[in-house]
């Protein structure tokens, strides 16, 4: 009888991992075939796009440049800017030209570090759905995925 147990869980143990295992190939192969449906289908170019005011940003907008060549991603520049028409730069975060308070500084050097990052993700990933949010910079990362949608529109 204890043998007869032992051997039925064991069983399920086995049959338990390779469930997992055949399912996590399925999702990877999932998201291959998203990203070839997304490679060689846009026309070569560059396309400029803004996003919408975020009032959560101060109405600030993102601004995607996307440069396609042979159907792909070949470059894209994020960068974040300002309801005054001011780039999100070093200065971003500041007070009158001054750091008057270090903490608010630094997060929003934080926020415009990670948000430079998304350009490159989506060259790698030739797919904005597939560009990860990065901390700090979540609110760009909306502002980041609506331009890109436009961008890609545009570019079909």
């Amino acid at each position: 009888m204890k043998k007869w147990l032992a051997m039925m869980l064991s069983m399920g143990m086995v049959l338990t991992l390779v469930g997992c295992g055949h399912e996590t190939k399925e999702d990877h192969s999932e998201h291959v075939n998203q990203a070839a449906a997304h490679t060689g289908i846009y026309k070569d170019g560059t396309y400029i796009v803004k996003s919408d005011p975020d009032p959560d940003l101060r109405d600030a907008v993102g601004e995607l440049t996307l440069t396609i060549l042979n159907g792909k991603i070949t470059q894209a520049e994020y960068k974040g800017i300002q309801k005054d028409g001011t780039v999100k730069d070093s200065d971003y975060g500041k007070t009158n030209g001054k750091i008057e308070n270090r903490e608010f500084y630094n997060k929003a050097q934080q926020a415009l570090k990670g948000a430079m990052m998304y350009g490159p993700k989506l060259v790698e990933t030739q797919d904005v759905d597939r560009v990860d949010s990065i901390s700090g910079a979540t609110l760009s990362n909306k502002q980041f995925r609506q331009a890109g949608h436009k961008a890609l529109a545009q570019a079909q």
